[in-house]
């Protein structure tokens, strides 16, 4: 048997709140808020509630969590940075130091 796959137009992530309750009701089946809300259940297990795991076919291809209203959050725009020449060269060195602990650890 074939393994279940969703199309990138059926891989939709729903958020539902009201004014009268607290919590909001996410549902998706986009893995990457799969993993993402995943990460967020299990590193904060007291805000975060996975509710419900639909399956199709015996593959999980969508869940549905819950969690506190005041989470959700709109911004008014995109950020823009501006740096100098000197924060600019900063970062760089600070993301090339990253990458080479990233390797290492890998490596290991």
């Amino acid at each position: 048997m074939a393994k279940f796959h969703l199309s990138r137009i059926e891989q939709e992530t729903v958020i539902n709140f009201n004014a009268a309750e607290e919590s909001v009701d996410l549902h998706t089946s986009d893995p990457t808020w799969l993993r993402k809300m995943d990460k967020l259940v299990e590193k904060n297990p007291e805000q975060f509630k996975l509710i419900r795991v639909d399956k199709c076919q015996g593959e999980i291809v969508a869940k549905r969590y819950m969690f506190p209203k005041r989470f959700v959050i709109i911004r008014s725009g995109d950020k823009k940075r501006e740096l100098t020449d000197a924060q600019r060269k900063e970062l760089a060195e600070r993301m090339k130091q990253g990458r080479k602990k990233a390797v290492k650890s890998i490596l290991r």
